[in-house]
């Protein structure tokens, strides 16, 4: 399968290179090694960026005689936020990290991080995704094992993370709900991208967290579908339709090209070639044509929501 071409492709989302000698000796879609549980992609479950990070944000805080109440307080954040950044439990925004790099007097040295926490902030194999997400113009997706990332509560992602196996610390779980959480910024951006929804009946329904947690999931879907760039339809159980090859998301692009992400087990694959994103839009087009419609789904969802 061929992959992305730099050629089209923002400077921001530029693909990794890939080795020489005129063969491809790994895709750079499919990093397989240890998949979700290899954070950065090389064996390592907390990235060495984000713990350096976390020793000089703590160092710097210290040497301007600076508690973390302080901090958070200047920052806008809560004293247990700073904590969770210095302990490489969750990664701060690149505003963030200016602004403390500013009151800390660091010079620099924090603000030269942001790259490096901006690339370890996924697994290596989901890394550019979310870099296409915030320059796509359209997003639309087909989720049949559970509500979509980019609509997940707090508490729910926490669940659906953490039912990974091998399992992961409190610390990697809280890092990754983080990401996942601040992705979510797409669909409310000044430039948001329309974004479309198919789930699985059954995924709405099953009960990720418990009950209190998968109420609030599905409460929250219906605060969601009050934006106007965002709807989702349902797939009923009981309707048989040309999904099952499991999950997909296209994504429309600023120069009209289409990619395609799809994920397994242990990889995800970025599909450029034109003629099996066409085929994998009209799978999707008739996925959407056999959901039920708009307000059909929203009945749905609302009583659901009085079930739950």
């Amino acid at each position: 399968m061929r992959g992305l071409s730099d050629s089209w492709l923002p400077s921001s989302a530029r693909l990794p290179s890939l080795k020489s000698n005129g063969a491809r000796t790994e895709s750079a879609r499919t990093c397989t090694r240890g998949g979700m549980v290899n954070v950065d992609g090389n064996g390592e479950r907390v990235p060495t960026a984000l713990r350096v990070f976390g020793g000089q944000l703590k160092l710097f805080r210290e040497l301007a005689s600076m508690s973390r109440e302080e901090l958070g307080r200047q920052l806008g954040y809560a004293s247990h936020t700073i904590k969770s950044y210095e302990l490489a439990q969750r990664i701060p925004e690149p505003a963030t990290v200016e602004r403390a790099d500013e009151l800390l007097g660091a010079k620099g040295v924090l603000r030269a991080a942001i790259p490096l926490l901006e690339e370890v902030q996924y697994p290596k194999f989901f890394r550019d995704l979310p870099k296409l997400e915030k320059q796509c113009t359209k997003r639309y997706s087909y989720d049949p094992h559970c509500v979509p990332g980019l609509l997940q509560t707090e508490a729910y992602a926490s669940a659906v993370i953490g039912w990974y196996i091998p399992a992961f610390t409190e610390d990697e779980v809280a890092r990754l709900v983080g990401a996942r959480l601040d992705r979510q910024a797409m669909l409310t951006r000044d430039d948001r991208p329309a974004v479309h929804f198919v789930v699985e009946q059954a995924a709405l329904e099953r009960p990720m967290g418990g009950r209190k947690i998968h109420r609030g999931q599905i409460e929250k879907l219906l605060e969601w579908v009050q934006l106007r760039n965002v709807s989702i339809q349902v797939m009923p159980t009981n309707v048989a339709h040309p999904g099952l090859d499991g999950a997909m998301t296209l994504l429309d692009m600023p120069d009209r090209r289409t990619v395609v992400y799809v994920e397994g087990q242990a990889h995800g694959l970025l599909v450029s070639d034109r003629e099996k994103v066409n085929r994998m839009a009209q799978r999707y087009d008739m996925i959407r044509t056999q959901a039920l419609a708009l307000n059909e789904s929203l009945q749905f969802i609302e009583e659901l929501a009085g079930k739950s």
